[in-house]
């Protein structure tokens, strides 16, 4: 369904209607001009009345003509203001919400000064009860909680929801600077509406750090193993096809059990051209555990650090044969899509494309020149995790996760590959300009290719 999809271009608001309004004005004048150009060559001395009407005609045509000019520059240069009005509010807004976050954080801090003694004594209470109470009561406790949970779960899915816990994260930092007793003013000028000192990335830094001291993090060394083919022995590697669309290549991510794969074809001028296919997270792994495809790499990477699971994919490139001036496509999903992202803008390798689904990119922004497509669903939590989306050169699209199905029990089903392969296929289908160029801008391939799959395993930086 083509149209449970909006597209946007660096702001989140299309105004691609205004610009091909203003691309047909622009052909219209053409005509014009072509038309005025070729009406002298009809007059003739013998019919002078025939003439006069010709001229007065061509006269015409070259108001209309000019006419045409003036509103295809009002019409672009209203698409130019609209933009620049959008960011400007949106700064705005952003400014006066990191005022409030800190001021709140101010007064938090300083009640919780006050409530301390209280809560200790009410915290000792509950513990005290809950010690007492019988081992089958605790029991139904627990049950009747987990219920609930997945009741509420769903909820998470609300599009309103899912807006608000996206500038909620963004207020995080600000309040924590209120809370140090920052002015606020000084806060949201050091903030992402200000200089962009202080932003989501700076919270996810601080729960790094606290997680090290607990003994877990998400950037320790991992180890990559090629499964299947193995080049020492001889064996050849799986074909490939070539990836034909938006949704191919989404239908080619891998899950967690094997969360890289990487695949290459020949190009014309004798070398090879790689795509690289990067899961989201593993939920079955423990924080901090020996697979690197943990929630500890997330916040690393929201944290702009080198995640464990960045590691694995760059050794995994190396691994592959992938050179820095090899052309490479970078598509992921989740946690897939943040390190596609990281990775496509290192600037270590030959971007030639990058495409995330459902990733927390907000805060990592592509600026490259190469072609760059962000899908995500309007009621995903996840893509909200790394706060307001700082400006990128990214093709934006935004789809309804639900026009592919009713939501199902999963607790974040706007978050599922399967209905982003749907939305990517929605995509593919779209006729908006950017979108139609990023696509066509991808690497055209036609010869088949090799597929090449990898594991990684986290190997703590002490274990010697």
């Amino acid at each position: 369904m083509t149209s449970a999809i909006t597209v946007g271009t660096r702001s989140e608001v299309a105004t691609e209607h205004l610009s091909r309004l203003a691309a047909r004005l622009q052909f219209a004048s053409s005509e014009c001009s072509e038309i005025s150009a070729r009406l002298p060559r009809l007059r003739t001395d013998d019919a002078v009345g025939r003439s006069a009407d010709l001229a007065d005609i061509e006269r015409g045509i070259r108001r209309a003509r000019d006419r045409f000019d003036e509103l295809t520059n009002a019409l672009r240069t209203a698409v130019s203001l609209y933009t620049e009005v959008e960011r400007t509010a949106a700064r705005a807004v952003e400014a006066v919400i990191a005022q409030l976050a800190a001021a709140a954080g101010f007064l938090a801090a300083r009640l919780g000064v006050v409530l301390l003694p209280a809560l200790v004594n009410a915290a000792v209470a509950t513990a005290a009860v809950w010690a007492l109470l019988p081992e089958s009561m605790r029991e139904r406790v627990v049950e009747g909680a987990s219920t609930t949970l997945e009741h509420a779960l769903p909820a998470v899915s609300d599009q309103s929801l899912v807006d608000s816990i996206r500038i909620a994260l963004s207020m995080v930092d600000d309040a924590t600077l209120g809370a140090l007793g920052v002015p606020p003013s000084l806060v949201a000028a050091l903030g992402e509406s200000g200089l962009g000192v202080v932003r989501v990335d700076s919270a996810a830094l601080v729960v790094l750090g606290l997680a090290a001291l607990a003994g877990s993090t998400g950037v320790d060394p991992v180890r990559v193993t090629m499964v299947g083919a193995d080049r020492r022995r001889g064996e050849g590697f799986d074909p490939a096809a070539p990836p034909t669309s938006l949704a191919d290549r989404v239908a080619r991510i891998p899950d967690a059990t094997t969360p890289i794969v990487i695949e290459r074809f020949p190009n014309p001028a004798g070398g090879w051209h790689y795509e690289v296919y990067i899961a989201g997270t593993d939920s079955k792994a423990a924080l901090g555990g020996d697979r690197p495809w943990d929630m500890l790499s997330n916040i690393a990477l929201v944290a702009e650090q080198r995640a464990s699971s960045l590691q694995a994919v760059h050794a995994a490139m190396r691994a592959a044969g992938i050179e820095s001036s090899s052309s490479v496509v970078f598509t992921g999903y989740s946690q897939g899509g943040a390190i596609a992202t990281a990775l496509a803008e290192s600037g270590e390798w030959s971007t030639a494309g990058l495409v995330t689904v459902g990733a927390p990119t907000g805060g990592m922004p592509a600026t490259g020149s190469y072609p760059a497509i962000v899908i995500e669903h309007r009621e995903d939590l996840v893509p909200v995790l790394s706060g307001i989306r700082r400006e990128t050169a990214a093709v934006i699209v935004r789809g309804d996760a639900f026009s592919s199905g009713p939501a199902g029990d999963s607790a974040l089903p706007a978050h599922e590959i399967e209905r982003y392969r749907a939305t990517a296929a929605a995509a593919d289908a779209h006729d908006h300009d950017a979108l139609r160029s990023a696509i066509d801008a991808l690497p055209q391939i036609t010869s088949t290719g090799e597929r090449m799959a990898f594991t990684a395993v986290r190997v703590p930086a002490n274990s010697g």
